[in-house]
C-alpha cells in the first residue's frame, strides 16, 4: 500500500481558512451574546413598569386617604420600586414618567400623587376607573466596541382602586 503525501500546494489551507472563518465565527458569537443581553435588559425594562404601575395604582390618593401616608409621586415610585429592582443596569440612564389617565375623559395628564386623583365619576354620575400609566425608559450602552447606546421603552398602564 502507497501512501502519497499531500501536495506542497495544500500546504497551510487549513490555516488560510482558519484565519478567515474563526474571526468570522468569533464576531458572530459575541453579537449573539451582546443581542441576547439586549433582549434581557428589553424585558427588565418592561418587568419595571409594570411593577411600577402596579405599585402606584396600590399607593395612589385612595391609599392616602385611607392610610394618611402620603400618595406615591413620580420620584418616590422611582426610587423605591424601579432602582432596587433594576439589577445590574445604571440607575442614571433610568427615567420614570407617571400619568394617571382619567377613567371618566380618557385624558391623561402628569400625576405627582400629591393631589387628589381626578373625578371618579362620569357625566351619568357613575363611578369611573382612572387608570395610572408608568413609562419605564432606559440608555444601554453594549461594551462591545463601534456600537452605539439603544434606548428600550416601556409603557404600562394599570387600573387605579376606587
Amino acid at each position: 500500500m502507497l501512501r502519497r503525501s499531500p501536495s506542497p500546494r495544500r500546504r497551510g489551507a487549513l490555516a488560510v481558512e482558519a484565519a478567515f472563518v474563526y474571526p468570522v465565527m468569533i464576531f458572530l458569537l459575541l453579537m449573539l451574546i451582546v443581542g441576547g443581553m439586549g433582549v434581557f435588559r428589553y424585558q427588565q425594562v418592561a418587568f419595571l413598569a409594570r411593577e411600577a404601575a402596579r405599585w402606584a395604582a396600590v399607593h395612589g390618593s385612595n391609599w392616602q386617604n385611607e392610610t394618611g401616608q402620603s400618595a406615591a409621586t413620580q420620584d418616590r415610585i422611582r426610587s423605591d420600586v424601579v432602582v432596587p429592582l433594576a439589577a445590574a443596569m445604571d440607575p442614571a440612564q433610568l427615567t420614570v414618567q407617571v400619568q394617571w389617565v382619567n377613567g371618566a375623559t380618557g385624558q391623561a395628564q402628569a400625576w405627582d400623587g400629591s393631589a387628589q386623583a381626578p373625578s371618579t365619576v362620569n357625566a351619568a354620575g357613575d363611578k369611573v376607573t382612572n387608570r395610572v400609566r408608568v413609562t419605564v425608559s432606559y440608555t444601554w450602552v453594549p461594551a462591545l466596541a463601534g456600537t452605539g447606546p439603544l434606548s428600550f421603552q416601556s409603557v404600562s398602564e394599570v387600573p387605579m382602586a376606587f
